[in-house]
């Protein structure tokens, strides 16, 4: 598959901006959210990318999550596309951000009695989204956790699942929308790996999408694993496939 996406994108003549997921496309998932930390292997390497091309960290995570995981100096979309990081270290948000901030804060907390009534659960306050983080709950309690937090209904806030998670995230932010944003007559590489991705695998079709791992997929491209991707970026680089190279 790695030689089908550099055939692709040799045809097109060079990918002119590149982003990427991060749990679960860059690095592994973890039982954690604060141990999924990058090696100095990967962040070289997305360095080595970004020195070619704009390329974005884009995420679920909010930036005080995600920044201290990658370090200084890349460009990040995070909270799905609320909260965005450019290269001179500006951040800007959507309208009306802080006011989400105050209302996932108060959300998060009135939710948190959960974790008592399934072990191993994490109602995480993302600071503009609330994420009940189910990856050490037992799998026969998953279901009922699942019912539970389907009840939950908050104005301006939508509810998704994905990999060991359920989500409300602001309504109508998305990552589809986010790229889309960032984007003016590029051909880009965007690999995710979850639900929240496929958002954007449905309005990136002409362009270089990759699903990393199992199950059904919008995506152009699929790899199995965070090394599998690694591995394309580095050819990416060493085959010169980016615009302008």
């Amino acid at each position: 598959m790695i030689d089908d996406i550099l055939k692709y994108i040799k045809e097109k003549g060079g990918i002119t901006k590149a982003f990427l997921d991060y749990d679960g496309t860059l690095v592994n998932l973890t039982s954690d959210p604060k141990l999924a930390v990058a090696d100095k292997e990967t962040i070289d390497l997305v360095r080595s990318i970004s020195s070619r091309i704009p390329t974005y960290i884009i995420t679920g995570r909010a930036l005080d999550s995600i920044l201290p995981l990658i370090g200084p100096g890349f460009m990040v979309i995070a909270l799905h596309g609320a909260q965005f990081l450019d290269g001179d270290g500006k951040v800007r948000t959507i309208e009306g951000f802080d006011e989400y901030v105050r209302r996932s804060r108060d959300i998060a907390s009135r939710y948190k009695y959960l974790e008592k009534m399934f072990p191993g659960l994490k109602v995480l306050d993302k600071g503009g989204g609330v994420q009940f983080h189910y990856y050490n709950v037992h799998s026969t309690r998953v279901r009922e956790l699942e019912e539970v937090v389907k009840s939950i209904s908050e104005e301006c806030f939508e509810l998704y699942a994905g990999k060991y998670i359920f989500e409300l995230r602001i309504k109508g932010v998305n990552k589809g929308t986010a790229i889309r944003r960032e984007m003016n007559n590029d051909f880009i590489l965007f690999a995710g790996d979850d639900e929240t991705d496929e958002e954007a695998f449905r309005v990136l079709r002409d362009q270089v999408t990759v699903k990393i791992g199992d199950g059904i997929t919008d995506a152009k491209f699929r790899l199995k694993t965070p090394d599998e991707l690694k591995n394309l970026l580095s050819l990416i680089l060493e085959k010169h496939l980016t615009k302008g190279d």
